[in-house]
């Protein structure tokens, strides 16, 4: 057993200008298989979705002919879980003026709900809130001096001056402020029951959004109303949007105003669908006891956004199919070609578990389900791979991370580039939105491959013929060796506990200051944030929060979704003492935590964490 490990060890390391190593399908295969899995009739493999079960439905043929044993639930390869998958509109929406002259505006024409909106009906008077914004860091606040307590509050879409390059709204630490989330939980904060927003009269086109995604509502109402109905509520005082719009953008100062006589009534009622997405998991299991008790665990996202809607780069395409061939079919065809390379090759001295995630593009959602239900115990897997979107490989440049999160991966990584064309761009820290990180936050070592995002990323232009087959056929190449080695080495890696205290002097970003809690994502069934995992050596870990814990308040901040917490965090200062509300075996507990600076390593792969 020993000599065949050592021979495809062997194999593997043969020098790209050589053929293929015995067992790894050729560079067309490769792309064949991102073809396959991006092609039209899997409908952009949104999870939850029959394009996507198309998808599955072909990677567990793969599974199934290079012979891996099923590792899902119930004897399948299979392994599903509930995400939600859309939203609608229920039996009661409106939206109507009941004072001074009543009138009901149309669904669909003059307004529509927002997926964020929570359910319910206010009555309240109209009170004008400018763009929406409170940034103290600017000066700048339209609730200043406003009573928004129980009211609905109508605001302004973007920023002032955004034309303006020396807006301070526009530098990079101030883009959120033009969000429509921070609009939403500014209003809520501020005590308001609903809010209506507008688009700025800047603006070329002017629509009512789709109602689409999977948001969860955010505790209050929401709507969106065209700007011929923005100036029929602001007419009783005497104001039109593009007048008040260009006057705060040329005093630099809000322009909020309650509208007397002007009362509304707003109902919103959406359901939310549910639906089921599916891990695809085959095992081939180890050929040399002991090691063979011990598992790799080796994964890749294959969902991406389908037709577009929430988290798509591309909002004036919606419908249009996004088909992710790069994100990540890339990913997914070299696990598959990994899968049949090793199978061929009569398995490795230890397990190896081959998983395709669903819902990574939902926040991690699959892997976070394996790890909770994982294949092969937690505490006996050696390392986690993970590829997500090698098929653009430019320059040779593969960045590959979390090569300190385990004893020894770094010289084993570095020694597995030899004689292959790659620039390898090392990074110790594991941490980066996919989905090893489900598993370092359970203690795993794990190696993070990706060769960087790019201008088709979550767009309808992300297709197949954009692929760099031969690249990809390098990053599997480079995989195989790497998951090889690790298979065959008497001693696992170690999991690393990583301090990566954030860098001292530096600027928040846009995402505010660093508390390092590792959320999980997705939908919860209670309000609040919970936690995941924390960073070593963060605010949070001297705050005594752990994981398990649910955070329910931050500063003043109610938190209910993620959504509120990164609102939270952008209010606060590096340096900042913040109150932290948390649950833990049902019980509150109150702690603080001082807040610190953090900047980006220069060797982190180039994903945008806003994007993911």
């Amino acid at each position: 057993m020993r000599l065949r490990a050592l021979a495809l060890v062997l194999a593997l390391a043969a020098s790209h200008a050589d053929a293929a190593p015995p067992g790894l399908p050729p560079q067309q295969w490769l792309l064949e298989e991102v073809k396959a899995l991006s092609a039209p009739d899997t409908e952009g493999r949104a999870s939850g979705t029959q394009g996507a079960d198309r998808a599955a439905a072909h990677i567990t043929a793969v599974f199934q002919q290079a012979g891996l044993r099923p590792g899902g639930d119930a004897g399948q390869y299979l392994q599903p879980f509930q995400v939600a998958t859309g939203i609608r509109l229920g039996t009661r929406n409106s939206l109507a003026v009941v004072a001074p002259a009543p009138r009901t505006l149309a669904l669909g024409r003059e307004f529509t709900p927002l997926a964020v909106s929570a359910n319910g009906a206010a009555e309240s008077n109209l009170v004008f809130a400018g763009y929406g914004i409170t940034a103290p860091d600017l000066g700048y606040d339209d609730y200043a001096g406003l009573d928004v307590r129980d009211k609905i509050v109508l605001v302004l879409s973007r920023e002032p001056r955004s034309q303006d390059p020396a807006s301070p709204f526009r530098r990079p630490e101030a883009y959120h402020y033009s969000e429509r989330s921070h609009k939403i939980i500014n209003a809520r904060q501020h005590g308001a029951r609903g809010i209506l927003l507008v688009e700025h009269p800047a603006a070329e086109k002017e629509r009512l959004p789709h109602l689409g995604g999977i948001s969860q509502p955010w505790g209050i109402l929401a709507a969106f109303v065209t700007r011929a109905v923005a100036d029929s509520l602001l007419a009783p005082a005497g104001k039109r949007i593009a007048d008040v719009a260009a006057a705060i953008d040329q005093a630099m100062a809000p322009r909020s105003v309650a509208v007397a006589g002007t009362r509304l009534g707003l109902e919103v009622n959406l359901t939310r669908e549910r639906g089921t997405a599916a891990n695809v998991v085959g095992i081939l299991p180890g050929t040399a006891p002991p090691l063979r008790e011990q598992a790799i665990v080796v994964g890749a996202h294959y969902d991406h956004l389908g037709r577009g809607g929430e988290g798509s780069l591309a909002p004036d395409l919606l419908g249009a199919i996004h088909p992710g061939a790069d994100d990540n079919a890339s990913g997914t065809a070299g696990v598959m070609a990994l899968a049949r390379a090793f199978a061929a090759a009569g398995g490795t001295p230890r397990t190896l578990v081959f998983v395709a995630f669903a819902g990574e593009e939902m926040g991690l959602l699959g892997s976070a389900h394996h790890v909770a239900h994982p294949a092969y115990p937690l505490d006996r897997t050696a390392l986690m791979v993970n590829l997500d979107m090698v098929g653009r490989l430019r320059e040779g440049k593969l960045y590959v991370a979390g090569v300190d999160s385990g004893t020894g991966l770094r010289a084993l990584v570095a020694d597995a580039a030899r004689g292959l064309p790659l620039d390898l761009q090392l990074q110790g820290d594991p941490h980066s939105p996919s989905d090893h990180t489900s598993f370092y936050a359970a203690r795993r070592p794990v190696l993070f491959l990706t060769t960087g995002a790019h201008a088709d990323y979550h767009r309808p232009s992300d297709t197949w013929d954009k692929i760099d087959s031969a690249g990809l056929e390098t990053v599997a190449t480079f995989a195989a060796r790497v998951i090889g080695e690790v298979a065959a080495a008497p001693i696992a890696p170690a999991y690393v506990k990583i301090e990566a205290p954030p860098a001292r002097g530096s600027r928040a970003s846009g995402y505010g200051p660093y508390l390092g809690v590792i959320p999980e994502f997705g939908e919860s069934a209670q309000p609040g944030v919970k936690i995941n995992g924390i960073r070593p050596g963060s605010p949070a870990e001297q705050a005594g929060v752990r994981a398990g814990d649910v955070i329910v308040k931050l500063g003043s901040v109610t938190v209910k979704t993620l959504n509120d917490l990164t609102f939270a965090l952008r209010g606060q200062r590096p340096g900042d003492r913040v109150e932290l509300w948390l649950l833990r075996d049902g019980a509150q507990q109150r702690v603080e935590a001082v807040l610190q600076s953090t900047a980006p390593t220069r060797s982190s792969p180039p994903i945008s964490p806003a994007a993911r």
